[in-house]
């Protein structure tokens, strides 16, 4: 049984000499191959038709097609070989089956099969028409003809129009078939691979005359004399003056060399607009216009030798010593170090730290949900808080904790902003006044501070110390929840508590600009949810949530009610 090395070496011969014309050899080389496959089927039935033979070559795209059935380029081969024999009806059949295999393509190129051929569907239309044509079926022939005629590609396709004109004068037309040296070719990287190679090479074997020397074996490795080196570097170094090439240049005669944009070559020579350059160990010509000269970089050494600018100098000096790493600070031994005091649970209510107000005349940022996290300082949430500006400064961050402040109290301001503080039980009204003030970065005499008792909706003012120990005493899980106002806001303005479940009606239409921004018709009645700033509330209409224009509405009238409004 043959080798797969015998049978890749009889497929590159046939190729070979397929490639010389001999198609008898090619014919005995593939024919030799035991257990051929259908790429090596397929060569056999080409060289078949290349030689005539088109009753056996029809035999051998059947057996390839058996090893094979997707393969399209054999069925236009067979229906050749079939229509060549004057079995019309299997032909058109065949070229019906190719054009079925292309899946409305335009072409299938086989070149990475090893098959440097592109099937077309032009062609197997033409030849379809053909075999309608023989067969009397003038109106098939001509349908199928201007279909290859819309999707031609190349200008050997003109046979079609001249098929078109042959028809016109009832006059038959010669068949497309593929040229006889299209095959089947094995790589060439397994072609290389074929032949044996000598990766070691011939070992040289020295050994010594001397009677006191004792070595035996290989010559050892030896460093050249200076007189070698120098003339090493001489025979290395290219000779001419360094030039980049700036354009592309294809050689069109045997004295001229390939180059492409970036290359260095060295000009030896230049005369009549060619230079003699030197690149990759080959001389040649290469146009002047090609060519830039550049600086040549490289200097000379010591002792005259050549020395490239990219290779650093040997160092001259001892390394630095490696510097001296600081011994860790001693630790504390367990004793002295502060008691570590479990922070309480989050509560599940807001509790992010928001900036006291938005900026003037900007649009406020939009509002994002998320989930509470607990940073170096405190608890804080994202749920329904709005972000930063990144042009703003980050805000203060809470105190930082200590024992003595066990409670977290989350102040919640009449606009919605909310902050998580740390204070001790049982602090007065005025250190919490003076905590929330520097919070929010307000007035000390502005601050109100409001709470709710057990069971009640309304809120009651703190006012005295009398009321802040009932109001320590609410504290549950280490959690204490109060309200903010601020005593300069007058009686026109409405704040976001005030406005929880308030409406407006809208005096204009608002078209949302920004991705946070509530769009309105004229007449839509809007649940305010919040008071962003003087010039902004945040409400929900038409089940959409977003910011608006405070000019744009008014409060909304129950006792007018009006067509058309749609509530939220």
């Amino acid at each position: 049984m043959a080798t797969l090395k015998e049978n890749l070496r009889l497929w590159d011969e046939g190729v070979a000499a397929c490639d010389r014309g001999e198609f008898r050899t090619a014919l005995e080389k593939f024919t030799g191959i035991q257990d051929p496959s259908a790429k090596i089927l397929f060569n056999i039935g080409t060289v078949q038709m290349a030689l005539g033979q088109v009753q056996p070559a029809a035999k051998s795209f059947s057996s390839t097609l058996e090893k094979d059935e997707h393969l399209s380029v054999a069925y236009f081969q067979r229906g050749l070989a079939n229509f060549k024999c004057g079995r019309d009806q299997e032909g058109l059949r065949d070229f019906q089956e190719s054009y079925q295999r292309l899946r409305r393509n335009a072409l299938i190129d086989y070149k990475q099969l090893g098959l440097r051929y592109k099937l077309c569907a032009c062609e197997v239309l033409y030849n379809t028409a053909l075999v309608h044509f023989k067969l009397g079926q003038t109106a098939q022939c001509k349908e199928m003809l201007l279909e290859a005629q819309k999707v031609k590609i190349e200008p050997r396709h003109n046979v079609i129009d001249k098929a078109l004109e042959c028809l016109d004068r009832h006059q038959t037309f010669q068949p497309i078939e593929m040229p006889s040296n299209v095959l089947f070719r094995p790589a060439t990287s397994i072609i290389q691979n074929l032949e044996k190679k000598d990766y070691l090479g011939k070992a040289k074997v020295v050994s010594s005359i001397t009677d006191r020397d004792d070595f035996s074996g290989f010559e050892p490795l030896r460093r050249p004399k200076e007189s070698q080196a120098k003339s090493l570097d001489a025979a290395l170094r290219p000779e001419g003056t360094p030039h980049r090439v700036v354009r592309d240049h294809a050689p069109n005669s045997a004295e001229e060399l390939e180059v492409r944009v970036g290359n260095m070559v060295f000009v030896a020579a230049q005369e009549e607009g060619w230079c003699s350059v030197s690149f990759n160990n080959k001389i040649g010509l290469v146009p002047a216009v090609c060519l830039e000269e550049v600086e040549d970089k490289r200097g000379k050494g010591e002792e005259g030798r050549i020395r490239d600018s990219k290779v650093p100098e040997p160092p001259r000096s001892k390394p630095p010593q490696p510097p001296v790493r600081p011994s860790p600070p001693a630790r504390l031994p367990p004793m002295l170090m502060p008691p570590k005091k479990a922070l309480p649970t989050p509560p599940d209510e807001d509790s992010a730290f928001l900036p006291p107000s938005a900026p003037p005349n900007r649009a406020p940022p939009p509002l994002v949900r998320g989930s509470l996290a607990q940073g170096d300082n405190g608890f804080y949430d994202n749920e329904e808080a709005p972000i930063s500006p990144p042009a703003r400064p980050p805000p203060p961050r809470p105190p930082s904790l200590s024992a003595d402040m066990p409670v977290v109290v989350k102040v919640h301001h009449t606009d919605s902003y909310t902050v998580a503080i740390r204070s001790k039980s049982g602090a007065t009204l005025r250190d919490l006044t003076v905590m929330v003030a520097n919070k929010f970065e307000m007035a000390e005499d502005v601050v109100t501070l409001w709470y709710k008792k057990e069971g009640e909706e309304e809120m009651t003012e703190i006012v005295k110390d009398e009321d802040m120990r009932e109001v320590w005493a609410t504290v549950r899980e280490g959690q204490l929840t109060l309200w903010l106002k601020d005593r300069k806001d007058d009686q026109e303005s409405v704040s976001a508590m005030s406005m929880q479940f308030s409406k407006v009606v809208a005096l204009h239409d608002y078209e949302a600009s920004e991705p946070g921004d509530l769009g309105f018709m004229e007449g839509d009645v809007i649940t305010i949810m919040s008071q962003v700033n003087e010039d902004w509330l945040e409400g929900r209409s038409r089940g959409n949530v977003g910011i608006f224009p405070a000019g744009y509405v008014k409060p909304w009238d129950k006792r007018l009610p009006k067509e058309g409004i749609s509530c939220a």
